[in-house]
């Protein structure tokens, strides 16, 4: 995040049964909002990318339409994409424009390889639990597949970031996702909560052992001061000491998909930080991870941070 330099955002102006409209939909105007908080005050450039969904029956209209509606459909999405970029050029943010058409998802990630982005902001729709378990989301999507950090804009939640969240599993990745955390609350002038979800694996072990009070209570507080020097050593790293209001560290015992939502909540977080693991195959399309498990449930923004040399499989052919 201190090198951002190059944002990508994706604007979905498709409307009913027009594949290219000049509304603009709340989910893409909390993209676009949020990337323009973060070209402004970083000074990135922000492109604006828009993916027009072909779909067989739109295919066999242009094949009939005499006067080429996909150059219609085409120019009318360049032209939207002009106006809004017209705009912020006034406000004095270096934009770009670009459009694609195919698959959303693909195209969305073959935009950020082919124009090297550090970042791409996106909206989230709100679905159906059975929409979003048979199909899941571009962002959901973006999420696994992205090369580089996903930020997922909730609708109805745009405004002033005063609070930023960190959940950290204390990995490699989740140090990634700590420093750009900070990195967030530094840039907007956020204030930085670092989480780590503790269980405690044995417990139940060491009861059916024998083992008595006193020890467990012992075993638990080693693993939760250890927990919270695991975080303590990731905002070292971060240079913690230099955000503007501070950060507060709390372990919380519990399942990661309860205990953080419900934090969330309680202390009205605007923006979470996560890592994710990189899976491949079959285990990486049925078990998904904790950034998409918690994507659907939560209220506030999120921004998936991708394990160190994460290779998108339309970077290796093997999508």
């Amino acid at each position: 995040m201190k090198s951002l330099k190059n944002i990508l955002v994706g604007l979905d102006i498709h409307h009913g049964d027009r594949l290219a409209s000049t509304l603009v939909n709340p989910s893409t105007q909390a993209a676009l909002e949020q990337a323009v908080e973060l070209a402004s005050k970083s000074g990135a450039t922000l492109t604006l990318c828009t993916v027009l969904e072909i779909s067989e029956q739109a295919a066999h209209l242009i094949e009939l339409d005499h006067q080429n509606l996909r150059k219609t459909v085409e120019d009318t999405a360049h032209e939207v994409l002009a106006r809004i970029a017209s705009n912020l050029s006034a406000q004095g943010i270096t934009v770009k424009t670009v459009v694609r058409i195919g698959n959303c998802d693909d195209e969305m990630i073959r935009q950020i390889i082919d124009g090297g982005h550090d970042l791409v902001v996106t909206g989230s729709r709100n679905r159906s639990a059975a929409t979003r378990l048979l199909f899941g989301s571009t962002a959901q999507k973006l999420i696994r597949f992205s090369p580089c950090p996903v930020w997922v804009c909730k609708p109805g939640e745009v405004r002033e970031v005063r609070e930023v969240l960190v959940a950290s599993d204390l990995s490699e990745t989740a140090g990634l996702a700590v420093t750009m955390a900070a990195d967030v609350a530094r840039i907007l002038g956020a204030k930085l909560f670092a989480v780590h979800a503790l269980e405690f694996p044995f417990e139940t072990y060491l009861r059916t052992a024998g083992v008595s009070q006193t020890e467990v209570d012992k075993y638990r507080a080693n693993l939760h001061a250890e927990a919270k020097q695991g975080l303590e050593d990731q905002l070292t790293v971060a240079d913690y000491r230099t955000l503007p209001h501070g950060v507060q560290v709390h372990v919380l015992e519990g399942s990661p998909d309860e205990v953080v939502p419900k934090f969330i909540d309680e202390n009205e977080i605007d923006v979470v930080v996560i890592g994710t693991h990189g899976r491949r195959g079959l285990t990486r399309m049925m078990l998904g991870n904790t950034a998409e498990r918690l994507l659907p449930y939560i209220r506030a923004s999120l921004l998936a941070v991708k394990p160190a040399g994460f290779v998108s499989p339309l970077q290796d052919g093997s999508n």
